[in-house]
């Protein structure tokens, strides 16, 4: 008679197809793998859900070198060192904003060029939007808020249909792209697109209220999350779920139930507790505009 082990490494219990019949309840699963008990997954849920946010919170202090955007484009002739000097003054002077953004505000450069120079600076290849149909039916893998928020749009799977390409804006986040990968269960490959243009495609290709932030409830430590993930978990398993997910994509929580009829999402944002913490640690927000620095 097949046997089932538990996919908690703590736990040696060994489950057989009958002991499952008499208890007239299918094993729980997450993220593809079978628990011997609601016990164990919760168990596991909260093990690896601590483990991504400290991993999470290590990520946002690091940076990695990458050359700048201003000296991209002064290598290709897009603009002068003195053009350059201008637009990096009245960053310095505004604090705000990025150095692609102010040299687009002077007219020293189109969109694109800054895109190409954002392609090279992240060493990612270049898509052009206005030329490329998205894939309606990949889109819906991505909730909205998940998408606007990480600047990025699904376009399509590429030529094996065993990728999901998206097209992103900058700073790209790496770590992010990892945690949708997880939840979509499919590779993804970035392309750098036009900032604009993602934007349009956003706005068309999802509903507004599924591009709004505004009304997801809001958690402001890991012990939140894992209680309000037990939560869902919980109802889940008692609706059969398939499967279940859970990923951290940047300040966002997104739990994805695979149901017997349909999948359902659930998003939670960071709210830090005391003012101004949660805008100095994502970065006030949406990931978008151009590259950090020059």
């Amino acid at each position: 008679m097949p046997k089932h082990n538990c996919h908690r490494r703590e736990c040696t219990r060994i489950r057989s197809d009958f002991s499952i019949f008499m208890s007239r309840r299918q094993l729980p699963h997450y993220e593809g793998n079978t628990f011997c008990s609601d016990t164990c997954l919760h168990m596991h849920f909260e093990h690896t859900l601590a483990e991504k946010w400290h991993r999470l919170q290590r990520e946002k202090d690091r940076r990695i070198p990458r050359p700048r955007l201003g000296t991209i484009l002064m290598q290709r002739a897009f603009i002068t060192k003195d053009q350059l000097d201008e637009a990096v003054k009245l960053q310095a002077q505004a604090q705000e904003g990025r150095i692609g953004e102010w040299l687009q505000r002077l007219g020293f450069v189109e969109e694109h060029q800054v895109t190409a120079a954002l392609a090279r600076q992240y060493g990612l290849p270049l898509i052009n939007l206005n030329l490329a149909d998205a894939n309606t039916e990949v889109v819906h893998m991505i909730p909205g808020q998940v998408a606007g928020y990480s600047g990025l749009v699904p376009v399509g799977f590429d030529d094996d249909q065993m990728a999901l390409r998206v097209a992103v804006t900058a700073p790209v986040n790496f770590v992010s792209q990892e945690a949708i990968r997880r939840m979509v269960g499919i590779r993804v490959v970035p392309f750098v697109g036009d900032q604009s243009v993602i934007q349009r495609l956003l706005e068309k290709l999802y509903e507004p209220e599924e591009l709004d932030l505004s009304d997801l409830p809001t958690f402001s430590s890991v012990e939140d999350l894992i209680e309000a993930g037990n939560e869902i978990i919980a109802t889940a398993i008692d609706h059969s779920a398939l499967d279940i997910r859970a990923e951290l994509v940047q300040d966002l929580f997104w739990i994805r139930l695979d149901l017997p009829t349909e999948s359902h999402h659930h998003l939670f944002r960071y709210q830090a507790t005391q003012v101004g913490i949660y805008e100095q640690a994502s970065g006030k927000g949406m990931a978008v505009g151009y590259g950090a620095g020059q």
